[in-house]
């Protein structure tokens, strides 16, 4: 669920809906609404939870949504990490302590870097996020870092190695990381480039290949404005697959730049 809409206290230059203070074009999702989805997804009989935003921890409503959403499956919650203070982190530890359900965290950064990492995110970004895993560490949690790659990809090796030893630095025992391809969509299409006219997915990306390792054909994305087939798309106007979860249960053509990045990188928005 996008629970914090494209609302985000920070303006990263790659994000691919261009999320930032400013951007409502969708609002941050209300309780109620998110209890709706909940009752047809329990219905439908999914197994886990995703939220992301923009910013999560920006909605009034967090925490009862968190709650809410952990009364029916374990959840992954992607922030910056920049808000979550030792108060926030304590209420997170409550929230986890009255559920039968886990919790897991994603902390989105760039660099282990400050420098490097504020030059994307902003001032001061790196150091709030460092605070941030370090109070979520305090409070028993270990969060995964997710990293969008900003080097050649055959340096994953090498910095996968420093991103973890970053993690232990700050007090995380069982460090993990995702790193994520690039989206020429929102912002890194202005900053970097768009997509070429051949960057799509074809027929013959399908041959052995099974189409179903992709997430689209299992996960859907609720928002306040309806539900997107995926959170990659959901400044995209034929993404919006209907109203409700129900609704959506087709399939959906790969026509999108987006869904080339998908199916070549073997992008997925699950945990490591």
């Amino acid at each position: 669920m996008q629970v914090g809409g494209t609302v985000c206290n920070l303006s990263c230059t790659h994000c691919f809906i261009s999320c930032g203070p400013r951007n409502y074009s969708h609002q941050m999702m209300a309780l109620p609404q998110v209890r709706s989805y909940l009752e047809e997804a329990r219905e439908l009989g999914v197994k886990d939870y995703y939220i992301t935003g923009g910013e999560v921890f920006l909605n009034p409503e967090i925490f009862p949504i968190l709650a809410a959403i952990l009364e029916q499956g374990p959840l992954v919650i992607l922030t910056n990490g920049t808000l979550l203070a030792q108060d926030k982190a304590e209420r997170l530890r409550d929230v986890q302590n009255s559920s039968f359900h886990p919790i897991q965290l994603r902390i989105s950064m760039e660099s282990f870097d400050e420098a490097e990492n504020d030059h994307i995110r902003g001032n001061n970004a790196y150091r709030l996020a460092v605070a941030g895993i370090r109070n979520l560490v305090h409070c028993g949690f270990s969060p995964i870092l997710t990293i969008t790659r900003n080097w050649d990809e055959d340096q994953d090796h090498a910095m996968e190695k420093k991103f973890l030893a970053f993690l232990r630095e700050n007090g995380v025992t069982l460090p993990k990381i995702k790193i994520l391809p690039g989206f020429l969509m929102g912002r890194l299409a202005e900053t970097q480039r768009p997509y070429e006219d051949d960057e799509r997915v074809t027929e013959k990306c399908f041959e052995d290949y099974d189409i179903t390792s992709l997430q689209c054909a299992s996960s859907r994305m609720a928002t306040g404005k309806g539900v997107y087939v995926c959170p990659i798309l959901v400044d995209q106007e034929p993404a919006r697959m209907g109203p409700t979860l129900k609704e959506t249960l087709r399939p959906y053509p790969l026509a999108h730049p987006a869904c080339y990045t998908c199916r070549v990188t073997g992008m997925t928005c699950k945990n490591p």
